[in-house]
C-alpha cells in the first residue's frame, strides 16, 4: 500500500539528497525540481540530510502544538474567543474532540517527516564512499533522530503502554524511504519495542557533546543529546533506575546552568505600553517583553538558528512552535509559581519575571477591559524549548531520588536549579518533610521550569503510573459542533479524566483518508 505523505517537504527531503551538496542553505530557495536530483554518492551527501535544521517545508526543530493545547497548562478562555477567536482546530485539540481535522497541527504529519529523513540516510549508507567510522556515528545520528521522533509520535497519538495493554493502536513504523512500505499501526507493544531498540542503536554515538573549539553540538546527536534523551525516554516508561543513571551520564558531558540572575545571561529589549481600560478608564502600563535572544525577530520572520542554538542548558534543540505566539496559562499554571515564591512576589522567581507578561491579553483584544485581564508567556515569540536540558536532567534525578526515599538528594537537584532561576536576595533553599512531599515538589518545579512544552508528557505518565499524583483537567468553554464555536448555546464543561482514552489525540482524517483506510483511526 502506497504511502501518500501529505507534507511537501518529504517531497524536497528527495531534491536535497540528490542534489549532491554538503551546504544546506542552497537549497532554502529552491522548490524541488525532479530534473536536477544526482546521485548519492558519498557521506558528505547524507550527512546534510541530519543537518537540515531549517529546510523548505518543515522546521527540524521544530514540533507541533497539539499536545501542549490539551494540557492544563493552556487556558482555553471564553474571553479570548469573544474578542480573538481560537481557531477552529485549536479548539479541537483544547477541548479533547473525537477528529482532528489541523494537519498542519499534528504531530503525526510533522514528525513523520523527520522519520522520512532518519530513512533515507540509513536505506542508502552502505552504497555510499566514506569510512567505517564516519558511517557508524551517521548510523546513529540517524536512529537516534528516528527514535526521537517514535516517542513523540507515541506521546501524542497513543494511550500510555502499562506493559499490560500492548493489543492497543501503537504508530506506523516507517524503516524505509519507499512509498510503497506499509504503513498499517504496530501495537503498542512492538511500538515501544522499537523506539527502545532505536534508542540502543543511538547509544552508540561516540561523539563528544562539547567540541574542542568550546561549541556544545546541541543540534545533532552526540553522548550528551542521546543519554538526555535516554534519561526523558525512562523517565516516561516509569524506569527510575535507568532514568537517573541516564540523566547523570548526560550531566558528565555538560552540566552549565544558565543563570537568569547573571544580567549578561538574561535581559531584556523591552518596552511600555500605555492603554486606556474601557471600562474603568484606568490608564495601565504593558512590558513588551522582548528577551535578548529571541528566537524569531519579529512576527513571522525567519528563525534565528544562531539564538536557538546558543541556548547554554539544551542537549538538543527542539521547542514547541505555536503560531499566535500567545501561550496562555491557566490560573493552575499561574499558581504554581505562587506556590514556593520567596516573599510572596512572583518576580522573585526569575522565570515568571522574564517569560510571563502581565496583562498581555490586553494589546491582542479587540475590547480591552481591566476586569478580565490575562498575562502571556512569551519565551521565544511563537516557540518555548521543548528538548532535554541541564535543568530537566536535575529534576529527573531528583525524582527518582524522591521516589526512592531520599528527600536530601532530591531536594539537592532541585535547589541547584532554584539556585539559578531565583532572585538571588532573597533565595532560600527548599525542604520537603518527606518522600511524597519531595516529590509533589520536583513535579511542581518541573511545571514551572518546562510549562507547555513537557506537560502532557507529565501528564500522561503521571496519571498512568502514580495515582498519587494523578490530574484531572476541566475546562469551561463554549459548545462546539466540532467545526465552529456555539457562543450563544452557554458554556460547559469539559472534562479529560485520568484513564481517558483521549490521551491518544485523532489522527488527522485526512492522513487516514490519504491511506485509504490502512491507518486506523484511535477509539474513544
Amino acid at each position: 500500500m502506497k504511502f501518500k505523505y501529505s507534507i511537501a517537504a518529504v517531497l524536497f527531503a528527495g531534491a536535497l539528497l540528490f542534489s549532491g551538496c554538503s551546504k544546506v542553505d542552497d537549497f532554502l530557495n529552491e522548490e524541488p525540481s525532479k530534473n536536477s536530483m544526482k546521485p548519492i554518492e558519498t557521506i558528505e551527501q547524507l550527512d546534510a540530510i541530519l543537518a537540515s535544521y531549517a529546510v523548505y517545508g518543515v522546521n527540524i526543530f521544530q514540533e507541533k502544538q497539539d499536545m501542549m493545547l490539551g494540557t492544563d497548562d493552556f487556558a482555553f478562555i471564553p474571553l479570548i474567543q469573544d474578542n480573538k477567536a481560537y481557531t477552529a482546530e485549536n479548539i479541537g485539540y483544547g477541548l479533547w474532540l473525537d477528529e482532528n481535522v489541523a494537519e498542519r497541527y499534528s504531530t503525526w504529519n510533522s514528525e513523520y517527516t523527520k522519520v522520512y529523513y532518519a530513512n533515507l540516510v540509513l536505506h542508502y549508507l552502505d552504497s555510499v564512499t566514506g569510512t567505517p567510522e564516519e558511517k557508524a556515528l551517521l548510523k546513529a545520528d540517524a536512529h537516534f533522530l528516528r527514535a526521537y521522533s517514535f516517542f513523540t509520535i507515541a506521546l501524542a497519538h497513543t494511550l500510555y503502554y502499562d506493559g499490560t495493554n500492548g493489543h492497543e493502536l501503537g504508530i506506523s513504523l516507517k524503516q524505509t524511504p519507499s512509498f510503497e512500505e506499509n504503513i498499517a499501526r504496530s501495537n503498542l507493544e512492538e511500538t515501544w519495542a522499537f523506539i527502545e531498540q532505536d534508542l540502543q542503536e543511538a547509544l552508540k554515538i561516540e561523539k563528544p557533546f562539547i567540541r574542542e573549539d568550546g561549541m556544545k553540538v546541541n543540534w545533532r546527536g552526540s553522548k550528551g543529546s542521546v543519554k538526555a534523551f535516554a534519561a526523558r525516554y525512562y523517565l516516561y516508561r516509569a524506569d527510575y533506575e535507568k532514568a537517573e543513571y541516564y540523566a547523570l551520564e548526560a550531566l558528565k558531558e555538560c552540566s552549565d546552568f544558565k543563570d537568569f540572575n547573571d544580567p549578561a545571561e538574561m535581559y531584556y529589549k523591552s518596552s511600555v505600553s500605555k492603554y486606556t481600560l474601557t471600562d474603568t478608564q484606568e490608564e495601565v502600563e504593558i512590558r513588551r517583553c522582548y528577551l535578548y535572544n529571541q528566537l524569531v525577530t519579529y512576527w513571522g520572520m525567519e528563525p534565528n538558528m544562531e539564538v536557538l542554538l546558543g541556548w547554554d542548558e539544551l542537549f538538543y534543540t527542539r521547542t514547541v512552535s505555536y503560531g499566535s505566539s500567545w501561550f496562555a496559562p491557566t490560573q493552575e499554571l499561574l499558581d504554581t509559581f505562587a506556590e514556593d515564591v520567596p516573599e510572596g512576589k512572583l518576580e522573585n522567581d526569575l522565570r515568571y519575571k522574564f517569560f510571563m507578561v502581565p496583562y498581555y491579553s490586553i494589546s491582542t483584544f479587540t475590547d480591552k477591559v481591566s476586569t478580565k485581564v490575562y498575562p502571556g508567556y512569551v519565551q521565544f515569540m511563537g516557540e518555548v524549548l521543548s528538548g532535554p536540558t541541564v535543568a530537566e536532567m536535575n529534576l529527573i534525578i531528583a525524582e527518582c531520588r524522591a521516589r526512592d526515599n531520599d528527600v536530601n538528594g532530591a531536594m539537592e537537584r532541585v535547589n541547584a536549579l532554584r539556585k539559578n532561576r531565583i532572585e538571588k536576595s532573597v533565595y532560600q533553599d527548599l525542604t520537603a518533610s518527606s518522600p511524597s512531599v519531595a516529590l509533589k515538589k520536583v513535579l511542581q518545579e518541573r511545571r514551572r521550569e518546562m510549562p507547555f512544552s513537557i506537560r502532557w508528557y507529565d501528564l500522561k505518565r503521571l496519571n498512568a503510573t502514580d495515582p498519587e499524583n494523578q490530574v484531572t483537567v476541566k475546562r469551561n468553554f463554549y459548545k462546539t459542533n466540532g467545526t465552529v464555536v456555539l457562543p450563544n448555546d452557554g458554556l460547559m464543561e469539559y472534562v479529560l479524566e485520568p484513564d481517558s482514552r483521549h490521551y491518544a489525540i485523532p489522527i488527522g482524517v485526512d492522513e487516514i483518508a490519504k491511506s485509504d483506510g490502512v491507518i486506523q483511526q484511535n477509539t474513544y
